[in-house]
C-alpha cells in the first residue's frame, strides 16, 4: 500500500465524496455535548452540588400556621428586661410574643422536649438557635405548660447583650412530626432539625427597649386633712401714756371731826 492512499474510514462509514466529513460532524457533536455537561457540572458543583435547596417558605406574622403538634400565631418581637429562672438580676432579651394551641392530645411543655425544640432564630453567620427560655401564661397565671385546646400566650426569649439593638429580627418554626426516634421505637411528636428545612419562616420588625421611667411621687389614695400648726398668742406690751396728759393726784380727805 502507498503512503500516499487514503486512510480507510472505520467499519460501518460510507466510502466516497462527504463520507470523510459526516464522520468528522458525528465524532464532533458527542463532544459538544460532552463539553456542555462538564461546564454544567462544574457550576453545580460550585453551587453546592446537586443537593435540593432546604424548604423554607416566608410567612408573616399574625397568621395561625400548624406546624403539627402546634398551632402558632407570630405576633412581634421587642427588646426587654426580663429575670430569668437562673438570672439574679433582670437581663436584657429578644422577645418573640405567639400564640400557642397545642393540636396533640397531651399536655406538652413550653420549655425543653416542647414548643422550645420547634423554634429558632437565625444568627448573622446562618446558624439557627433555640431561644433561652419559653415563657408562657394561660387564663391570667404563668404556665410552663400548653394543654390540648387551651391557647397560651407564650413569650421566647434570646439573650441580647448590652448594645444589641437589631431593627429586624428572623424566626424559624420546625414541622413536628409524628413518627419514632433514633433510638426509640414508640411514636412520639419529634421536630424536623435535621436540616435547614422549615414549616415558615419569617422576618419581624424589633420594637427598641422602652426607656425606664422617671419615678413620681405616688399620691395618697386616702389623703387626710392636716389642721394648721396653733399659733400661741403673744402679750402686747403696754402702752405708755400719752403725751400731755397730767396725771390725777388724789386730794387729801378730811377726818370727820
Amino acid at each position: 500500500m502507498q503512503s500516499t492512499a487514503p486512510v480507510p474510514p472505520p467499519p460501518g462509514e460510507p466510502f466516497g465524496e462527504g463520507g470523510g466529513r459526516a464522520s468528522v460532524r458525528r465524532r464532533l457533536v458527542p463532544a459538544v455535548v460532552v463539553c456542555a455537561v462538564a461546564a454544567l457540572a462544574a457550576a453545580t458543583w460550585a453551587a453546592g452540588g446537586f443537593k435540593d435547596a432546604p424548604n423554607q417558605p416566608v410567612e408573616k406574622p399574625g397568621k395561625a400556621l400548624n406546624v403539627g403538634l402546634f398551632t402558632v400565631t407570630v405576633r412581634d418581637a421587642r427588646i426587654g428586661a426580663v429575670q430569668g429562672a437562673f438570672d439574679t438580676d433582670a437581663k436584657r432579651y429578644l422577645i418573640v410574643r405567639m400564640r400557642v394551641v397545642n393540636n396533640g392530645k397531651e399536655t406538652e411543655s413550653l420549655s425543653y422536649g416542647g414548643l422550645m425544640d420547634g423554634l429558632a432564630a437565625r444568627t448573622k453567620a446562618g446558624k439557627w438557635l433555640k431561644p433561652d427560655q419559653v415563657e408562657g401564661v394561660a387564663a391570667g397565671a404563668k404556665t410552663d405548660s400548653v394543654q390540648p385546646g387551651l391557647p397560651v400566650e407564650a413569650s421566647a426569649m434570646w439573650k441580647a447583650g448590652p448594645a444589641d439593638a437589631p431593627r429586624t429580627f428572623t424566626l424559624g418554626l420546625r414541622k413536628w412530626e409524628y413518627r419514632t426516634g433514633f433510638t426509640d421505637v414508640s411514636y412520639n411528636w419529634l421536630p424536623d432539625t435535621e436540616n435547614d428545612a422549615l414549616a415558615a419562616k419569617m422576618t419581624l420588625p424589633v420594637t427598641p427597649a422602652a426607656p425606664a421611667p422617671t419615678a413620681t411621687p405616688t399620691p395618697a389614695l386616702f389623703p387626710t386633712h392636716t389642721p394648721p400648726p396653733t399659733r400661741r398668742p403673744t402679750r402686747r406690751p403696754a402702752r405708755p401714756p400719752a403725751h400731755g396728759i397730767r396725771p390725777i393726784t388724789p386730794h387729801p380727805t378730811t377726818s370727820p371731826r
